[in-house]
């Protein structure tokens, strides 16, 4: 089980992380609708500085979920996209 903390929670700083070691970055990740201009500018630069530490490519598609919030499920009727939990920006 759980402990209930953020230990098990995959976030977009693990993601991050994750990058260091891999090439994908943050891949389609749902994000909530009202993120703000900061926050994006703040993950790309973000990913540009470990990019650029590590000398690889990698990538930030990151997508807005009109109406989410972090921490909801997304919805998505499409056999494109799987269904997550929004990630808090």
């Amino acid at each position: 089980g759980s402990s209930g903390g953020d230990g098990d929670r995959l976030t977009i700083q693990k993601l991050l992380c994750i990058s260091s070691v891999c090439g994908v970055g943050i891949d389609t990740v749902p994000i909530p609708g009202d993120v703000t201009e900061d926050a994006l500018v703040s993950l790309l630069l973000d990913v540009a500085a470990l990019a650029g530490r590590w000398n690889k490519p990698l990538s930030c598609r990151v997508f807005p979920v009109p109406g989410g919030s972090a921490g909801e499920e997304t919805t998505f009727d499409s056999p494109y996209m799987c269904n997550s939990c929004i990630f808090e920006l």
